[in-house]
């Protein structure tokens, strides 16, 4: 679930830990919102759990969680 889009990040909650993953926001020209996201800046969950790291699976389910509310909202998901 995401919690908070900014123009250079975007807060996910999966289970009950929270990552904040790296990006760009950009407006493509139709109303709505856009955004590519720096797979590379996935590799710890925010604090508590900082000192764990975020396997590739994780950083799976956190990318799939971002592209499924991204496509309800009908918004352009860009994955780097």
């Amino acid at each position: 679930m995401i919690l908070d889009v900014s123009r250079g990040h975007i807060k996910v909650k999966i289970g009950s830990r929270i990552a904040t993953v790296g990006g760009e926001m950009f407006f493509p020209g139709n109303d709505k919102l856009g955004f590519v996201v720096y797979s590379d800046t996935i590799n710890f969950w925010d604090p508590p759990d900082h000192a764990i790291r975020i396997f590739p699976a994780g950083k799976q389910l956190i990318l799939d969680d971002i592209r499924a509310d991204f496509a309800k909202g009908g918004h352009t998901l860009d994955i780097e």
